[in-house]
């Protein structure tokens, strides 16, 4: 704070000041720093791993997050707003025009100066036919609804992206887990080698061959991590969430494959589907357009009303009434007639193949699913417990000195291969469940599995 001495003071008790200062400090030492009361205590920033993080359970849960903070949901929702605003443009009608003009101003002889002055206020209105107001009224509503539909789509579009992306972080945190059980199972093997390497039972070899197991597992492992991290970033990015948390070891709908696909299935997508609701209101609205550009071949009439003011005549005044119309006689609005129906054309023909894309890619994600479900439960059933006893069987035999080396770490890797193609088959089986839901046009946030 400044501190304003009145000029009134003594400059000797302003002396006396300075050198009672000059004795409590020493010349040369700095005196002690002052304190704003507010920076007493600093309080340093949080660290970002102290920062709250959002825990994410399920997948419903991250899709509901997604569809309320996703900013690109609000960038797609501007579109319905945009063709509203067309839609109330197209149901203007036109403005009218008012007009004044003059007459026999500035001539010559008894047309000189104003005496000769004509005056005329007129009021026009352009009136338009053939229903023009109508078909651009019918246009704006079938692109509301078009845009509409594609909002929906996104919708279902980021939900597929979601539950994708959660089924990766899952599955990259059990890769971690796997390759952290493979580098403890090499330790493992690596200690009963150097023991019995220093007992004389077995080569030297040997114990260099556990040691490149072992770092060929760490090696592992690191690379699992930094998948796992990269997993989690782009499903923070998907939630707009800069931390979340998903716990993989807890994750047990990612356990469940669901009920065995049905092969009798036909698979064919719903006549109700989004998609295919997407390609007729396409269709729709450029039938629309069509309509509209030969409506608008239609010439308009202009009427006209207005009032003469004859100022010779000592200001008698006549009413003047006008009609205009168009003749098309070069420009008949062919060329966009023409625009418009190859705009028809074209969204037929990818109308008609884009219910052959939906078709043949829910047939095959269907198969792929019978594929990846019947991979999953025979892993569980079969591979897996026969693995695990396998591996199980052969450390202690080892240890016996009933087996040798390879033959362990060949039952190590079956394990750890067995374990990465189970975690690998859940995975595709839960992508592959959110690609369907998708196709079928239903959200997994509210009609869960399909």
């Amino acid at each position: 704070m400044l501190i304003r001495i009145p000029s009134r003071v003594p400059f000797a008790l302003l002396g006396a000041v300075l050198l009672a200062t000059s004795l409590v400090f020493p010349v040369g030492a700095e005196p002690p720093p002052r304190r704003h009361p507010a920076q007493a205590r600093p309080v340093a920033a949080p660290a970002p791993d102290q920062l709250a993080r959002l825990l994410v359970t399920s997948p419903e849960q991250a899709v509901g997050l997604a569809l309320a903070r996703a900013p690109i949901l609000r960038s797609a929702e501007a579109g319905p707003q945009a063709a509203r605003g067309d839609r109330v443009t197209a149901g203007l009608r036109p403005n009218p025009d008012a007009g004044f003009n003059a007459e026999n101003i500035g001539g010559s002889g008894s047309y000189g100066g104003l005496s000769s002055l004509q005056a005329t206020y007129s009021l026009s209105q352009r009136i338009e036919t053939g229903g023009k107001r109508q078909a651009r009224i019918a246009a704006a509503d079938r692109a509301v609804a078009l845009t509409g539909l594609d909002v929906e789509a996104l919708r279902l579009d980021l939900a597929r992206e979601v539950v994708r992306a959660l089924a990766e972080v899952v599955a990259s945190g059990r890769a971690v887990e796997i390759a952290r059980e493979r580098v403890r199972l090499a330790d493992e093997v690596l200690r009963a080698t150097r023991g019995r390497v220093e007992a004389g039972r077995e080569a030297f070899p040997q114990q260099r061959r556990a040691e490149v197991a072992r770092e060929t597992a760490a090696v592992f492992l690191e690379r699992s991590e930094r998948e796992a991290a990269v997993a989690l970033r782009a499903l923070s990015v998907l939630l707009a969430t800069p931390a979340i948390e998903v716990m993989p070891a807890r994750s047990a709908w990612f356990d469940d494959p669901g009920p065995r696909p049905d092969p009798a299935r036909a698979p064919t997508a719903p006549p109700d589907q989004l998609d295919r609701a997407r390609l007729d209101a396409l269709i729709e609205q450029r039938r629309a357009e069509l309509d509209l550009q030969r409506r608008n071949a239609v010439p308009d009439v202009t009427l006209g009303a207005g009032v003469r003011r004859f100022r010779e005549a000592g200001g008698d005044t006549a009413f003047v009434l006008g009609l205009s119309v168009p003749l098309p006689v070069f420009d008949r609005n062919q060329g966009n007639i023409l625009r418009a129906g190859a705009e028809l054309n074209r969204a037929e023909a990818e109308a008609e193949r884009g219910r052959l894309y939906l078709d043949a890619a829910l047939g095959d994600a269907e198969r792929r699913l019978d594929q990846s479900w019947r991979a999953a439960d025979s892993l569980r059933r079969i591979v897996l417990p026969a693995a695990e006893e396998a591996a199980a069987g052969a450390r202690e035999g080892y240890a016996a000195g009933k087996f040798s080396l390879l033959e362990v770490l060949d039952a190590q890797r079956a394990l750890s291969d067995a374990r990465e193609q189970r975690n690998a088959a859940l995975l595709e089986v839960q992508q592959l469940r959110a690609d369907i839901a998708r196709l079928r046009g239903r959200a997994l946030a509210t009609a869960g599995r399909p």
